[in-house]
């Protein structure tokens, strides 16, 4: 059917019309409802994992970074950025051609999506895991212990008896070696001071204290491994961070204990100023030969959870951890530590006291005693208030 003359001359007004319409959204989009922005500054922009590409330009277009997110599609849509476009921390800046920021997210980021996760400081194993758990969406609790057993189940010392005897009794391989061992088999492996954990008892954590408590950032897609990894490697960081004339006085052998110790001197106190003196009590006692008598480490042996009291009959508990019935230090930490604690296990306070309580102003804080009678009248004071019932001990 043949149309009118009249009927094509409203179809081509008609289509101008359009065309004029379009043009004016344009012009709109691009030159009016756009804020000023200083061109040059620079913008550090993370493509969330499956972003598409209309939210990256609404992103964009907010950042300052691209003027219009409808012409940020149109330009996208035409360069097939959406089969191209990776997540990950790309470098851009304001004001930018938009043509020119397609080519940078074309190119690739600058370094893949990371998560970042916390790990408070005192935590048990069980209670670490735990809280892994909640803030890594995609693995469970069983997920990270399958990588604690997995190390547990390979002795990497295994055969060392046979190739000292072969070698005179000399060591041809090393603690080193071990951890190239446990890399090589995609096993965690650990410092060389602390204990393998493929020989530590069964029924004891052979992992407690070594995963250190802190803030991370790993990749999105990091596995459980990798997490504990970080986590143990910490461990090194730390050692490293002690004043290197306290670390000389304790020869290495001896930094495991300074671990367990930091533990007990983490769980005692949460107030930084009395670290040092709780670890002058505790070397005071052991040097005394007097046991140590840790309230931490009898909820420890109970599990490790909150708990408002100790009972006369918990300190009852059979456990090798439990200080009121054993001699000296426990045989593992007890929990993870921050640097305040560590540190203070290698810097004991100078001092005569042997005893500490809670202070009763329920505040954190301790009162320190040097003989068992002003004890006594510390902790009368303290029961006399309750308790300092609601808080938590250990």
């Amino acid at each position: 059917m043949r149309l009118s003359r009249g009927s094509r001359w409203f179809l081509a007004f008609a289509m101008l019309g359009v065309a004029g319409l379009a043009a004016g959204v344009w012009y709109l989009d691009t030159e009016v409802f756009v804020d000023d922005v200083v061109a040059g500054e620079p913008v550090e922009y993370t493509v969330q994992r499956g972003a598409s590409v209309r939210f990256v330009g609404d992103e964009l277009e907010e950042l300052g970074v691209v003027r219009s997110s409808f012409r940020f599609r149109s330009a996208a849509e035409d360069a097939e950025l959406a089969t191209s476009l990776q997540p990950g921390l790309f470098e851009l800046e304001t004001g930018m051609e938009i043509e020119e920021a397609i080519e940078v997210l074309a190119a690739g980021p600058v370094a893949p999506p990371t998560i970042r996760f916390t790990v408070p400081e005192g935590l048990t194993v069980a209670q670490t895991l735990e809280v892994l758990a909640e803030q890594f969406s995609g693995h469970e609790v069983e997920d990270y212990r399958e990588v604690l057993d997995a190390r547990r189940d390979v002795d990497l010392h295994a055969g060392d008896e046979d190739r000292a005897a072969e070698d005179n009794g000399e060591d041809q391989t090393g603690d080193r070696d071990l951890a190239a061992q446990a890399a090589l088999a995609g096993l965690l492996t650990v410092p060389d001071w602390v204990p393998d954990p493929a020989e530590v008892r069964s029924d004891l954590e052979a992992f407690e204290g070594l995963l250190w408590p802190e803030t991370y950032e790993v990749d999105d897609t990091a596995a459980p491994q990798q997490v504990l990894q970080r986590m143990i490697d910490q461990l090194g960081v730390e050692l490293r961070a002690v004043p290197e004339e306290l670390r000389a006085n304790v020869a290495d052998e001896d930094l495991y204990e300074q671990l367990i110790l930091a533990s007990l001197i983490e769980r005692e106190t949460r107030v930084d100023a009395e670290r040092s003196e709780v670890a002058g009590v505790i070397a005071n006692r052991l040097e005394q030969d007097m046991r140590l008598q840790i309230d931490a480490t009898v909820v420890y042996a109970l599990g490790g959870g909150p708990r408002d009291i100790v009972t006369f009959d918990d300190l009852e508990v059979d456990s090798p951890h439990n200080t009121y019935r054993i001699e000296g230090l426990p045989p593992t930490p007890i929990s993870g530590v921050g640097r305040a604690a560590f540190q203070a296990a290698f810097d004991p306070a100078e001092t005569d006291n042997l005893f500490y309580v809670l202070d009763p102003a329920c505040d954190g804080s301790h009162r320190f005693a040097e003989t068992f009678e002003e004890h006594e009248a510390n902790v009368a004071e303290f029961r006399e208030n309750n308790r300092c019932q609601g808080g938590e001990v250990g």
